[in-house]
C-alpha cells in the first residue's frame, strides 16, 4: 500500500498540533504555512547519518529563498486540499466540520513512520515548535543540501532548484539555532 502524501502531511499537522499544545504558551495557536513547511522538512529528513526518514513519501523538496519546500504539499495547501485543515492566507487551522482525529484511520505501519519521524524530531529539539517561522528558516538554511541546491538555482538564474533526496540524506543535520 502506498501512502498518500497529502494524508500523511495532514496527519503530521495533527501531530505538530499535539506537540504545540504540549507547550502551554502556544496552545491552540494556529501554525503559519511557512512554519508548517519547515517542520515538515525537518521531520521528513533523517535525524542522523543513515537514519530513518520520510523522503520516500515527501520526495519533491525544492530549495527556495525561505528554505526547503515540498512542492506537492505546497500545491495542496494553495488549493486548500488538506482533509482536516483549512489553509488561510497566513495560517493553517483545523477545518470546520472535518472528521475528528481517528486513531484507527492512521493505525497502519506507514503512519507509524510519520509519528516516529515527528517523535524523533521532538527528541532532537523539543523547543523547535516554539520557534517562529523565520527561526526555522534560519535552521533549514544551514543544511548543506539547501545551500547546494540554492547555489545551483542562483547559478542558473532561477529562484529555486530541486533538492535531490540523496543530497538531503547526506546533508548536515541541524536542528537548532546554535
Amino acid at each position: 500500500m502506498e501512502i498518500d502524501k497529502i494524508e500523511a502531511f495532514d496527519y503530521m499537522l495533527q501531530l505538530f498540533e499535539e506537540w504545540r499544545d504540549s507547550h502551554e504558551e502556544l496552545k491552540n495557536k494556529p501554525f503559519s504555512k511557512l512554519k508548517a513547511m519547515k517542520l515538515l522538512f525537518l521531520a521528513a529528513a533523517p535525524k542522523e547519518d543513515g537514519g530513518d526518514d520520510l523522503l520516500d513519501i515527501f520526495d519533491n523538496f525544492y530549495a527556495m529563498p525561505y528554505g526547503p519546500v515540498e512542492i506537492d504539499i505546497q500545491k495542496a495547501m494553495c488549493e486548500d486540499r488538506l482533509p482536516s485543515f483549512s489553509v488561510k492566507y497566513r495560517s493553517i487551522e483545523p477545518r470546520e466540520g472535518a472528521e475528528p482525529y481517528n486513531a484507527k484511520r492512521y493505525n497502519d505501519k506507514f503512519y507509524h513512520r510519520v509519528r516516529n519521524a515527528v517523535n524523533d524530531l521532538r527528541k532532537e529539539n523539543e523547543k523547535l515548535v516554539l520557534l517562529n517561522a523565520f527561526e526555522l528558516v534560519e535552521i533549514t538554511h544551514r543544511w548543506s543540501s539547501w545551500d547546494r541546491a540554492m547555489n545551483f538555482a542562483e547559478f542558473m538564474e532561477q529562484l529555486s532548484a530541486k533538492m535531490p533526496t540523496d543530497f538531503i540524506r547526506d546533508s548536515s543535520k541541524i536542528f537548532d539555532l546554535k
